[in-house]
């Protein structure tokens, strides 16, 4: 995308400053997250959890992380979602420093729920921010760009964060990796200064057409009669179950199933992210490619949803198959590569259909309903795992889950194209027939 705005933090059209920075901010968001994992083999030692145990102290960031996101997509709407951005920024910072200093599972469940409600700001505000800003012929490498940030983010803190525990411990790494992460409120504060002179409200992209921009917010009772709404909570679902049973258990399974060291761990881990990443930026460039040739948004998105969907559920049951690390391994790779396909293009199916007046607000209630997954996926696993001994029971439910996925993207979701508020509010009786 290039050029940038005089002031680095984007304008439509022209927005690669706001899109780098928050791309950074979901990589820290994804970092300070996923530390707990880097984490689980030396703390599950020093704590003495069981696996079960370990399970609900993965999944309680989604306790709060899930409910909070439509109160936070109201706020991103309502008062502006660079502000919100930052505050929940500044919050799962400090919960992430404070982790380095528990003593008790008590303490760590405490702290957990906070980082939830901390980053439970981030998908609402950065998908409104994008709505507003980006164009849609840019929109899927604007969302891999950013979403770039939720893989690479994993990988540089599983990386940094071995290299941190193992000369200095587990306590140390949440302290410098919450510290850190506090530097990006330094560089953003420009953007809220324009948020606060020209609220979001008033600053439709051209995405939203004249007679859309006139109607105000439309309210919550409309946005929740779209059919495209459920499917996208239900596809948005299957991904993340399958994703966060990977992302919360990945290291402890390579740890003890495969029989890995803490070094070959970290390094197996961030390969995964990489090719994670790697897929996500192919396929944001390949989708708008593909959009500006002539394909329309439904076809562009949902054949990336489906290969995302069938092709990690497919790798994820093969890998209960197969007893070679060297095999494991190739299968863990290619999942990360079929995940990719899903980042760019599922937010971007929300800013089409909610466009810049409802992004917030959507993206909430999806990710609300999407993010159930991460309350289940860990504490389904350490049951599964503690009642077994090992993963392969835990493998075939994400893999199905995954696969549930296809049914939602071509058969619950309808057509994708944005939706006209103003005409949804005219015929309220016909509200669903837009998706």
């Amino acid at each position: 995308m290039p050029g940038h705005d005089a002031d680095g933090a984007g304008a439509p059209g022209r927005p690669i400053g706001l899109v780098v920075m928050l791309s950074l901010a979901l990589m820290i968001n994804y970092i300070d997250r996923g530390s707990i994992a880097t984490a689980a083999p030396l703390l599950v030692a020093e704590l003495a959890l069981t696996p079960g145990e370990m399970g609900w102290v993965l999944a309680v960031f989604y306790w709060a992380y899930a409910p909070m996101q439509p109160v936070m997509g109201w706020f991103a709407d309502r008062i502006g979602p660079a502000i919100v951005l930052a505050g929940g920024l500044a919050l799962w910072s400090v919960a992430t420093a404070a982790t380095g200093l528990v003593f008790g599972l008590a303490s760590l469940v405490v702290l957990r729920l906070l980082m939830g409600v901390g980053e439970a700001a981030f998908y609402p505000s950065a998908l409104s921010l994008l709505a507003r800003n980006v164009p849609p012929t840019q929109r899927a490498r604007a969302t891999a760009t950013m979403q770039f940030g939720a893989v690479i983010g994993p990988a540089l803190g599983t990386l940094v964060g071995g290299v941190i525990m193992q000369t200095h411990g587990w306590r140390a790494m949440f302290v410098v990796m919450g510290l850190l992460s506090l530097t990006w409120l330094a560089f953003w504060r420009r953007r809220l200064r324009a948020d606060r002179l020209q609220p979001a409200t008033h600053r439709p992209s051209e995405v939203a057409t004249v007679a859309q921009s006139r109607i105000g917010d439309p309210p919550y009772w409309l946005i929740l009669r779209q059919r495209a709404l459920w499917g996208g909570m239900l596809g948005t679902f299957c991904s993340n179950y399958a994703f966060y049973f990977v992302f919360s258990w990945l290291p402890l399974y390579l740890f003890t199933e495969r029989g890995l060291s803490i070094t070959t761990m970290t390094l197996a881990t961030t390969a995964f992210y990489v090719a994670d990443a790697t897929s996500i930026l192919l396929a944001g460039y390949l989708l708008d490619t593909w959009i500006k040739r002539g394909a329309s948004f439904d076809r562009a998105y949902k054949t990336a949803l489906v290969l995302s969907a069938g092709g990690v559920g497919v790798c994820l049951l093969g890998s209960t198959l197969v007893t070679g690390v060297v095999a494991a391994f190739a299968l863990l790779l290619l999942t990360g590569v079929m995940d990719g396909f899903n980042s760019p293009s599922n937010p971007s199916v929300t800013q089409t259909f909610a466009g810049p007046l409802a992004t917030g607000r959507w993206m909430g209630l999806q990710n609300a309903v999407g993010n159930v997954a991460g309350m289940t996926a860990p504490v389904v696993t350490g049951y599964l795992v503690q009642q077994s001994g090992h993963y392969t029971s835990s493998m075939v439910v994400a893999g199905c889950v995954a696969l549930g996925g296809v049914i939602a993207w071509l058969v619950v979701v309808p057509e994708v194209r944005p939706i006209d508020w103003r005409a949804e509010l005219d015929r309220p009786g016909r509200g669903a027939r837009h998706g």
